[in-house]
């Protein structure tokens, strides 16, 4: 297995972000999807407001969430590393999110997957997993209801996801 160095001191064009790859001397395959994932995962532009840093830092722990799963069983309990095609969906899903919704925490289920979750206190949370195909499953609780299902990422968030992020919220 090879691993890619992560030295996260040096800025990302500017933009406050950090590239771990500013100085990649690392080789392989799996050194190369880490790679590819990490620069199709900040491929940034344009200008930042105070929301898309807060979604650059999300990014980054997703990044970081990536790495720290890319081998069989990093959890110890035999979950299943992440595939490259899931950071990029989930990258996807993280920029779909209108700027009015806030950031949500992200983690790594032990089947591969990445979770969004809005978590407002005992019983109102809602919470997205994304799959390696696009796919996303959500869940929510809000009270005594609840509400899930699955849908599939497009290029706008799916309208039953909007709706129980508001729900949650509010």
């Amino acid at each position: 297995m090879t691993v890619a160095e992560i030295p996260l001191n040096e800025p990302l064009g500017g933009l406050g972000l950090q590239d771990p790859f500013w100085a990649d001397t690392q080789v392989g395959p799996d050194a190369t999807k880490i790679r590819e994932a990490w620069h199709s995962l900040f491929g940034l532009s344009g200008s930042r407001t105070v929301g898309q840093r807060l979604r650059s830092q999300t990014a980054r722990k997703l990044s970081a969430l990536f790495v720290e799963s890319q081998v069989e069983n990093w959890d110890g309990e035999g979950s299943a590393p992440v595939e490259p095609s899931t950071l990029g969906f989930a990258q996807q899903f993280l920029s779909i999110l209108p700027p009015s919704v806030p950031t949500p925490d992200v983690y790594v289920d032990p089947d591969g997957e990445i979770d969004f979750e809005w978590d407002r206190g005992p019983r109102l949370v809602f919470s997205v997993s994304v799959g390696r195909d696009g796919t996303l499953t959500y869940a929510g609780l809000f009270g005594s209801r609840k509400s899930y299902g699955t849908d599939t990422l497009t290029q706008a968030l799916p309208a039953i996801i909007r709706a129980n992020i508001d729900r949650v919220l509010e």
